[in-house]
């Protein structure tokens, strides 16, 4: 059972999928920090990557990899969406609940996600053609980006947004759960995370060879190893976190879990920071195995934030966490374009505020700003009708 709490609960609500499942109010706090994470990267770039280095006394602590790999939000946003989308197949294999409609899931999933996708997909379109004077693109590439299969579109060219590539990760999981909830049916949890990793490896290496040997025009080269059939164990990795979940006597003690979460993670970004990213640098072979192990960092950590305890409140549910939950996915697709909007009319420049610091903090407000009125005028009337919150306020866990 989930211990449910008011306040900012009922804001974040709204942003869960319309399932009727129970309501995790660290999760959603969770989904803020993975697209505050993300956000951070972009800020660190804007400000022109400087190092950010800490005195603390005669020690001077560098957080830079924090920043310069805060790509790893959406590695987060992957481990989340396994865990929650999961919860009513695997309690369907439990038997402890009918099998969910396919049709009604899958129709859900289009009215969370696409609304707020195609106005910004419409908004860039106007407003490159304006400036122009031609469509930026063909119907046919229109059309690959309104199916959510614009990765596979020959010679695409860059994406008007550039968090976009993830969509379709997101979007092909949403057809495949069924199918790896039935690895559930007859399999242990183990089995299935090894037939997971099998895959993932195998299929990296494959994309590897293609840097070698393949054509980067192709729709399958080098880089889908950021895509689906190289990130499904990430999403298995929180189908599992859900399997214990809901396994787990009411009360269990998580905090090792988190413990194990953070380290491993802290670990992680301390070897990118060290090494950089095995991606750019095709270095192998870390290619083989570094999704896998975010992946396992962050549902370690999924697995014990959703147990709600009174750390996991304190850490993941207060009202900044779970007003960025709510805005997350808004705060994702926009952040990227009110930057590139400041730096092409250099906005900070003209007012003489163009130092580093400056760059990095000034943006966030009109950032915020703008994902508020996405979420709220956008995303939200397509929710369901019964979830109308308020702004958060504090939840009786966290005071």
């Amino acid at each position: 059972m989930v211990r449910r709490t008011s306040g900012s609960a009922g804001y974040t609500r709204a942003m869960t999928d319309a399932r009727g499942a129970d309501y995790y109010p660290s999760l959603t706090g969770l989904r803020g920090i993975a697209a505050g994470w993300v956000m951070l990267l972009h800020l660190w770039h804007y400000a022109i990557a400087p190092d950010v280095r800490l005195p603390l006394g005669a020690w001077r602590l560098d957080f830079t990899p924090l920043f310069a790999h805060g790509w790893v939000g959406v590695d987060l946003f992957f481990v989340l969406s396994g865990f929650l989308l999961s919860l009513p197949f695997l309690a369907a294999v439990r038997g402890e609940r009918p099998w969910p409609r396919l049709a009604h899931f899958w129709a859900q999933r289009c009215r969370r996600v696409l609304p707020a996708y195609y106005v910004q997909f419409f908004l860039l379109f106007i407003a490159a053609w304006i400036a122009t004077g031609v469509a930026p693109m063909g119907l046919s590439k229109v059309l690959a980006y309104l199916g959510m299969e614009f990765l596979l579109y020959p010679n695409l060219g860059p994406l008007p947004n550039p968090v976009w590539w993830s969509l379709p990760v997101e979007w092909h999981f949403y057809l495949i759960l069924p199918l790896l909830a039935l690895l559930f049916v007859r399999l242990r949890w183990g089995l299935v995370a090894v037939l997971a990793l099998a895959w993932v490896v195998a299929f990296r290496l494959f994309c590897v060879n293609l840097f070698y040997v393949g054509d980067p025009e192709a729709p399958v080269w080098y880089t889908t190893l950021m895509h689906l059939p190289s990130r499904i164990d990430e999403f298995v990795f929180g189908m599992i976190a859900a399997w214990f979940h809901a396994r787990a006597p009411r009360g269990a003690t998580r905090w090792p879990a988190l413990a194990a979460g953070v380290v491993l993670l802290a670990w992680f970004v301390h070897r990118l920071g060290v090494l950089g990213d095995p991606l750019l640098t095709v270095r192998m072979p870390d290619l083989l195995w570094h999704y896998s192990v975010a992946g396992l960092a962050f549902a370690l950590i999924v697995y014990a934030a959703a147990g709600e305890s009174a750390l996991a409140q304190r850490l993941f549910a207060g009202r900044a966490l779970a007003f960025l939950g709510a805005i997350s996915y808004s705060l994702y697709l926009w952040h990227p374009i009110v930057l590139k909007t400041l730096a092409e009319h250099h906005v900070l420049e003209r007012v003489g505020l163009d130092g580093a610091a400056w760059r990095f903090t000034l943006p966030v407000a009109p950032i915020l700003l703008v994902s508020w009125f996405s979420y709220r005028f956008v995303e939200r009337p397509f929710l369901r009708p019964a979830s109308r919150p308020r702004l958060p306020q504090p939840s009786p866990a966290v005071g």
